[in-house]
């Protein structure tokens, strides 16, 4: 008998008063593992405190807890453009222990993606999190972040012209996130003079696009039309043949779209005033408290 069995009959042992299990008929062996059963039941259920009285402590540990583990509504910068059911907001909830349990065990060298994965699917609630747009699923982290572990991110930067190091602290509430709109899928192409008008890249698609010779091959596929021309083998043989600049306006507006979370910010060195541009990146640091 396994021990999870064993706790099983303390929990029956005491809604039952101690009654024993049925034991099969004319069968002596059953009835004295019954009997053993029932006296280890009875030793464990007299020295293990009754659940209510632990639930009736953990609440009153937790009371200031569970407020701070409520969901937060966030408005995606997509604003609903880009998802079938027209998705405009996601719940959010901080992370447990659990999820940083699983955070920390992102094997050195490892880019963690699955990891990242499943912590955004532990907690957020309103979309499939595979079908997040890029743009999304790094304002959605970053959210995340803020809401676990607090709004202030402490991060050390080198002046890029004197080498003096900074210790800045960047308030995650004040990146400023540029709402999608349909004029960063649908556009005129400067030399073809042509409407085009592109899907974004979902979070499942890196791999499309995860070098810049991928990202060339796999442009057209992310284009829905031409002008009138939808057939994909003519918009793949166009983009073959169109001028660079045509390529150069779609690889921005497919690649780099003018819409999400701003992900970088500036400050003056102590050392020399000089003006440098940090870029905010996911890095070891990035899920702590510190």
């Amino acid at each position: 008998m396994t021990e999870d069995s064993i706790i099983d009959l303390v929990q029956q042992h005491r809604s039952q008063g101690g009654d024993p299990p049925p034991a099969e008929p004319n069968n002596p062996s059953q009835d004295m593992q019954n009997a053993a059963m029932m006296r280890k039941a009875q030793v464990m259920s007299e020295n293990i405190p009754e659940d209510s009285a632990i639930e009736e402590a953990l609440e009153g540990l937790l009371t200031h807890v569970k407020n701070k583990m409520a969901w937060t509504v966030v408005q995606l910068p997509s604003r609903g453009l880009l998802y079938e059911d027209g998705t405009t907001e996601v719940k959010l909830r901080p992370f447990t222990f659990a999820d940083e349990k699983m955070l920390k065990s992102i094997p050195v060298n490892s880019d963690g993606l699955q990891v990242i994965d499943k912590l955004l699917e532990n907690c957020v609630e309103g979309v499939d999190t595979h079908q997040l747009t890029p743009a999304d699923r790094l304002y959605v982290l970053f959210r995340l972040r803020g809401i676990s572990y607090g709004d202030d991110y402490k991060i050390t930067h080198d002046c890029l012209n004197c080498g003096h190091s900074s210790e800045l602290t960047l308030g995650i509430s004040t990146l400023t996130a540029t709402p999608l709109t349909q004029e960063h899928m649908l556009f005129v192409l400067p030399d073809s003079e042509q409407e085009v008008e592109i899907k974004l890249p979902r979070t499942q698609d890196e791999n499309l696009f995860s070098s810049n010779e991928m990202l060339m091959q796999n442009m057209h596929m992310f284009i829905r039309r031409v002008g009138a021309v939808a057939d994909p083998l003519v918009i793949e043989a166009f983009v073959q043949k169109t001028t660079v600049r045509d390529i150069d306006t779609l690889r921005r507006h497919i690649y780099m779209p003018d819409y999400g979370m701003e992900t970088h910010f500036f400050y003056s060195c102590n050392g020399c005033a000089h003006k440098n541009r940090v870029e905010i990146g996911l890095n070891e640091n990035f899920f702590t408290a510190s």
